[in-house]
């Protein structure tokens, strides 16, 4: 037990303001150093910008790229110095946290780092035998397009108050005379052809819409068929040739199946990281904007 005279000095300190003072800045400090915990100490020096031959040789050649020659002495002292001072200032502003809420730097960044997945996923070339395998499973998209040869009569709804009745009129009587030839008065005016030759399914499918191309290539020749509603209205068509879409062979189509093959690998690549991404640093929505996006924003898109 502490003596009365030892008491009276304890009681006698703590009334000091100098006492506060400790205790105050004692707390500060600490607290200070909780939230900087794991932060380099203040007076570590961080690591300086250094030009060798590989920044060198990149200026070099960024330079012959652009001017269509190498640079003299002057010049790649002036574009070294330019490089120190730019990374100089990045540095800084990176401390500063200028690069924050900055959509250009964002973007850039996000672009820089796509093209290294890319460049990643190129790595590895594909043999015959991959290709191959590519072609077999996705062999739609190299068959040579189909075309069709038809002729059309358009009924204008705008014009008529019963156009598809009057459609289907005109059909019965054309069908009746037996004749592939009809009167030019037969129809309204439209801005496009009357006759197509070995148009394909896409081209088609621009003037009419793909509802109407798709019909088309499923009339049977030599009779008039429809009405066939388009974009523009009602039509009557009669069609003379159809070639059905065809495989193309792979010797022939080697060259976009690498290319198709590439893209697909570069796709799965970035997926993959994405998802990696995704798992690292988590992406958390508001439950007030959560039904303003769609569930693939917060879980990631399927590929």
């Amino acid at each position: 037990m502490p003596s009365g005279e030892t008491t009276r000095r304890l009681v006698g300190l703590v009334k000091e303001p100098l006492f506060h003072f400790v205790i105050a800045g004692a707390l500060l400090f600490a607290a200070y150093a909780l939230l900087h915990r794991g932060e380099p100490a203040a007076s570590a020096r961080p690591e300086p910008v250094r030009i060798g031959e590989g920044e060198i040789n990149w200026l070099r050649e960024t330079f012959a790229g652009q001017w269509r020659r190498p640079p003299a002495i002057d010049e790649l002292n002036g574009l070294a110095q330019n490089l120190v001072e730019e990374e100089l200032l990045a540095r800084e502003a990176l401390v500063l946290g200028l690069d924050k809420n900055d959509t250009i730097v964002r973007r850039r960044l996000a672009q820089k780092l796509t093209f290294l997945i890319d460049d990643t996923a190129r790595v590895v070339e594909p043999g015959d035998d991959e290709l191959r395998r590519y072609y077999a499973a996705n062999h739609e998209r190299f068959q040579s397009p189909g075309s069709v040869s038809f002729s059309q009569l358009f009924f204008d709804p705008g014009r008529r108050p019963h156009a598809e009745a009057d459609a289907e009129i005109a059909l019965m009587s054309i069908s009746t005379a037996g004749v592939p030839a009809v009167s030019a008065n037969i129809g309204d005016p439209i801005l496009v052809e009357g006759e197509f030759h070995d148009a394909d399914e896409l081209t088609i499918s621009n003037l009419f819409g793909s509802d109407f191309a798709k019909a088309v290539f499923t009339l049977k020749r030599g009779e008039w068929s429809g009405p066939i509603r388009s974009g523009y209205g009602l039509h009557l068509v009669r069609v003379t040739n159809v070639c059905q879409a065809s495989l193309r062979p792979f010797e022939e189509v080697r060259a976009k199946v690498l290319d198709e093959w590439r893209s697909r690998q570069e796709r799965d690549a970035k997926a993959v990281y994405l998802r990696k991404l995704r798992e690292k640093y988590g992406v958390d929505i508001d439950d007030s904007v959560k039904a303003l996006l769609s569930p693939s924003t917060a879980e990631g898109r399927a590929q």
